[in-house]
């Protein structure tokens, strides 16, 4: 069984700061956890906004704190984001991510995060060498 904390996660490589300082993220499984998606307890910070466009991944996201929208960059649809709101991005879309305040978000990511990715120019993560999940 694999049992982590918050705490245990601050200040070590699964802790990972966005570059342009709008996010971090506490990396609570990842690929090397074997249980092929990784989760992610994900804070935005507020008045910011960051373009991501997932082509690798598939993410779906549920918010426990904070107020923000996201918006489908293809289509310009806006869907307001509020705690106890889930969206899934099923189809790689680009989207732009808004918090109005501090956003607080668990994240899911198939397939896993190996860990340290933070978003390339295009707002994707890298793809991590495939592995089949062990358990």
């Amino acid at each position: 069984m694999l049992v982590r904390t918050l705490d245990e996660i601050r200040g070590t490589s699964r802790e990972v700061f966005a570059e342009n300082n709008n996010w971090a993220s506490a990396r609570l499984l990842l690929k090397d956890d074997n249980m092929g998606f990784s989760l992610h307890e994900t804070t935005i910070f507020a008045n910011t906004q960051t373009l991501i466009w997932y082509k690798h991944h598939l993410e779906a996201v549920y918010c426990i704190e904070g107020e923000g929208e996201v918006e489908t960059l293809d289509d310009g649809k806006v869907y307001p984001i509020h705690p106890g709101t889930m969206y899934a991005l099923d189809n790689h879309d680009r989207h732009a991510l808004r918090a109005f305040s501090r956003m607080r978000l668990v994240c899911v990511f198939t397939p896993a995060l190996a860990g340290r990715e933070v978003h390339l120019p295009d707002g994707s993560y890298p793809l991590a060498e495939e592995s089949p999940c062990s358990r």
